[in-house]
């Protein structure tokens, strides 16, 4: 028996799948009447019980309940995440349920930490198998995951106690875990040797680290018979890197969309449209001076950290689509546009590195990295209190060590912006003069 069905929960979230799928094929009328059931009782909770809702309720004036999801989105102001990251404690329900702090640097390089229920994790999880059973994936089926291990870097007992646990929780849940930071061919090679020998239904990567497998995948002919899917998130999903993916492992290779407070809240079903979970999530895409669509997203459950109108900071190239029957679909979207970094040795790291090191110190509000066509790396950290410097040394030490070029740390009391707000973190001039560089992000028309 797979280990997973000892747990009572997921065979729940196993029987929980069919009335899941029917609410996909919901009118437009019950979707939103439903909708705006779970927004109002997410309102009266976090009115009452947290403290920044409850002022935001004086301050606005705002009803004890909305008429309609018009009158909502008319009335009440759009969250940021400056917000959450400066008064976290001011989200926290005083009648939360049990849960656990969580942690994220964010794709604007922003950490911001928010806290999470087991049961409201357990629900959005349930979101998830819906959209890989519509791929003929199973709830106890085995993934393999090409992702980070942000919980190696952590010092001291903290980073221990995590180090110890991912392999078990990995193992609970199924998965074996690959390597995304190494995008050298020599660990791509590395990586689809374990994926042929633990034989995954599905494969889950960031996009960046599953186009360079696929590269090499298709240079030396792999096949796996039974990967049935390849799920690319956490940066921009390009339709390069999807022809690449599908080519190389000749299986479909869709999207999946959320940020790390919210969860996963869109994915690419068999339509091959990135559908939201809108039984979860009530979602907007108010425009942009630059023609796009920001995405302001409300977590229906979210009743212990109430995310209400929260700006994820990411854009869209066309507005949400609402059709009269089914879930409402997303456009591309655009996240962080990053370069590889190359080592001295010539191999490609992927810059997603360097957040799951940057974001282990609370002190570093936003960073930036670049790397001179030299090799050398200079980082360009932005503090919550520029008075107080974070020590230095242990980054130089593990940048230099990864890297093997000189690396210098510099401190801004404010990094500028970039024109989308959050595109390219890590750039490197060594990686463009190498061609080592990924397809580029082109907005729809």
């Amino acid at each position: 028996m797979n280990m997973l069905e000892s747990f009572s929960r997921f065979r729940k979230a196993r029987a929980s799948i069919g009335e899941l799928q029917t609410r996909e094929t919901w009118s437009r009328g019950q979707i939103e009447s439903f909708q705006l059931e779970r927004l109002n009782r997410l309102w009266l909770n976090a009115s009452k019980n947290t403290a920044f809702h409850r002022e935001l309720s004086r301050t606005f004036h705002l009803p004890r309940e909305f008429e309609s999801l018009e009158h909502f989105q008319a009335v009440y102001p759009i969250l940021h995440k400056r917000e959450v990251r400066n008064r976290k404690l001011d989200f926290l329900s005083d009648v939360a349920r049990k849960g656990e702090w969580s942690r994220s640097g964010g794709s604007t390089g922003t950490p911001t930490s928010y806290f999470r229920s087991h049961e409201s994790h357990q629900e959005l999880l349930r979101g998830r198998y819906c959209a890989h059973a519509a791929w003929g994936l199973d709830i106890f089926d085995r993934w393999g995951f090409l992702w980070g291990h942000a919980a190696s870097f952590p010092p001291n007992l903290g980073g221990f106690i995590k180090r110890w646990k991912r392999p078990i929780h990995d193992l609970l849940r199924n998965r074996f875990r690959l390597s995304a930071y190494d995008l050298s061919s020599k660990n791509m090679r590395r990586n689809l040797d374990l994926i042929a020998k633990y034989r995954p239904a599905a494969i889950y990567a960031y996009s960046t680290a599953g186009y360079m497998l696929a590269r090499e995948a298709k240079a030396i002919g792999f096949h796996c018979p039974s990967l049935k899917l390849m799920v690319l998130t956490a940066e921009p999903v390009l339709p390069q890197i999807v022809s690449e993916c599908e080519a190389a492992f000749g299986v479909p290779a869709v999207a999946e969309y959320g940020s790390t407070e919210t969860s996963t809240l869109a994915f690419e079903l068999p339509d091959r449209k990135l559908r939201v979970r809108e039984d979860n999530f009530f979602v907007e895409t108010p425009c942009r001076q630059d023609g796009r669509y920001d995405i302001v997203v409300t977590v229906l459950n979210s009743e212990d950290f109430p995310f209400i109108r929260y700006a994820i900071g990411d854009v869209t190239d066309f507005p949400l689509r609402r059709p009269e029957f089914g879930f409402a679909y997303l456009g591309n979207v655009a996240g962080r546009l990053d370069d590889i970094i190359v080592t001295r040795s010539g191999k490609p790291l992927f810059a997603g590195w360097f957040e799951s090191v940057l974001e282990q110190d609370e002190s570093i509000r936003r960073f930036r990295v670049h790397q001179s066509q030299d090799g050398d790396i200079e980082v360009m950290l932005e503090l919550d209190d520029p008075s107080v410097l974070p020590s230095t040394s242990r980054f130089t030490k593990i940048f230099s060590k990864a890297i093997g070029f000189k690396v210098s740390i510099s401190f801004f009391e404010e990094l500028p912006t970039t024109l989308s707000g959050k595109h390219c973190r890590v750039s490197s001039d060594l990686a463009k003069e190498k061609e080592m560089i990924l397809p580029t992000y082109q907005p729809s028309k």
